[in-house]
């Protein structure tokens, strides 16, 4: 008889350290740097572990600079520093969406022009296929610094993976740390290919058949985790090698 396998129990301080790695792959592909921000609700719980705001060197973040919030707004653990201010993105999304441990918002390059130039994203590769499921679009560029904002946004994201901020950035979110980063690595690659390929005429999207189809070859546990320690072992290198901003290879 074979012995079930259980995937360990993470404590906080576990994902204080995943809040950390996360904000330096996301810096290393140059979705976020001097703005932009992570977070991961701990599970069964009404915290939120948030990364620090803006000044704060994203390829360099530690877990103990990690915001502790609760889920209604308070702050329970302040490590110094600037708070994120836009932290209601966060609390707000957990709060609408529990099945949801991890939201990203990002300030990615490719994404953004998508938006400012009113295109959609749209699957157009085998590991964008995911976005078949459709990526509406926030259409205010403001910093979302009250209640109201939050609110507005997360009823735009609805029950999506991700929502565009038109002429600000995008917000992306996941059932674990590994799902959201996945989303956040490869709608930005889907993005770039579909700003690259206007210089030949514009990107054919995957048909909706083959897009499901290849989101669910791609979209499997190997590759969450095979992805998240590729890019955690670069950034982790990038950091000894004092090189924290790069962009998202081929």
């Amino acid at each position: 008889m074979s012995t079930p396998s259980y995937e360990p129990i993470e404590t906080e301080q576990d994902l204080r350290e995943k809040v950390a790695a996360m904000c330096m792959m996301l810096n290393l592909q140059g979705s976020i740097g001097m703005f932009g921000h992570v977070s991961i609700r701990v599970p069964d719980t009404d915290r939120v572990l948030i990364s620090p705001g803006a000044g704060s060197e994203k390829g360099a973040i530690r877990p103990e600079q990690v915001f502790v919030f609760d889920i209604g707004g308070e702050i329970l653990e302040h490590p110094g520093g600037e708070i994120p201010l836009e932290w209601r993105i966060h609390t707000q999304v957990h709060r609408d969406r529990p099945e949801i441990l991890s939201v990203a918002h990002l300030h990615a390059r490719h994404s953004i022009l998508l938006g400012v130039a009113d295109k959609a994203l749209e699957p157009v590769f085998l590991h964008g296929a995911f976005l078949h499921t459709g990526v509406p679009t926030w259409n205010d560029p403001r910093l979302v610094v009250n209640d109201a904002q939050a609110a507005e946004l997360s009823k735009a994201l609805g029950s999506a993976v991700a929502v565009q901020q038109r002429g600000h950035g995008s917000v992306v979110v996941g059932e674990t740390a590994e799902i959201c980063f996945f989303r956040c690595t490869f709608m930005e690659e889907n993005a770039r290919k579909q700003v690259e390929a206007a210089m030949l005429g514009g990107a054919l999207p995957l048909s909706p058949e083959h897009a499901a189809d290849c989101a669910r070859g791609t979209f499997n546990p190997r590759l969450l985790h095979l992805l998240w320690t590729y890019y955690e072992r670069k950034a982790r290198q990038a950091l000894a090698n004092g090189e924290f901003a790069m962009l998202i290879e081929d």
